[in-house]
């Protein structure tokens, strides 16, 4: 079961923009759905590059996905997940993007295998060197509602499943900006390999 997930990243490129909150994103932050009558506003986040290049997949860090990205997303009507429009502000031009937040948090860190440094409340992880996820947990778990998540113990690792990640993947032309790193080769330092 480890070796059907996979951790999105996003490629690593000096021209390809980090992305930023243009207004309050506590909301995002509850771990539960959220209802918005509008898109959020996001923005290009310092280091500015001298020419963004905007792809298929920013990090904000949660994934925000070009249209087309979005649209396969949706095809999986993924549980404990949103594709929430955002309006993203690129030097005086809007960009329309879909920010995915996901809300389906599963605690299921091998905390026997994996390699981690725990917070002092022992809750969450301060650095995760080596991610081993509890597959007993995962099997409990109807592969429909684990098609997409976060770890719940550092929600900051957005795990697709290799369905997921086949389709994505298949676009023509191949998405742009994003990496999908197999559990058993990904830490928290990957984003930067």
């Amino acid at each position: 079961m480890q070796r059907e997930y996979f951790v999105i990243e996003r490629a690593v490129s000096n021209t390809h923009p980090l992305l930023g909150w243009n207004q309050s994103a506590s909301m995002f932050r509850k771990g539960r759905p959220v209802s918005v009558e509008t898109p959020v506003q996001l923005r290009v986040a310092e280091p500015v590059p001298p020419r963004p290049i905007m792809v298929d997949h920013h990090s904000l860090p949660a994934p925000v996905v070009s249209q087309r990205l979005m649209e396969v997303l949706a095809q999986f009507e993924l549980p404990g997940a949103q594709l929430v429009p955002a309006d993203v502000a690129v030097g005086d031009s809007v960009l329309r993007y879909w920010l995915v937040h996901v809300y389906n948090r599963l605690p299921c860190l091998d905390r026997r295998r994996s390699i981690f440094t725990p917070s002092p409340s022992g809750l969450l992880l301060l650095s995760l060197d080596a991610l081993v996820l509890d597959e007993d947990v995962l099997s409990k778990v109807p592969l429909a509602q684990r098609l997409l998540f976060v770890l719940a113990e550092s929600t900051s690792v957005y795990l697709f499943h290799r369905s997921v990640v086949d389709r994505v993947l298949a676009l023509t032309p191949p998405p742009e900006g994003l990496r999908f790193i197999p559990v058993s080769d990904w830490n928290d330092s990957a984003g930067f390999r």
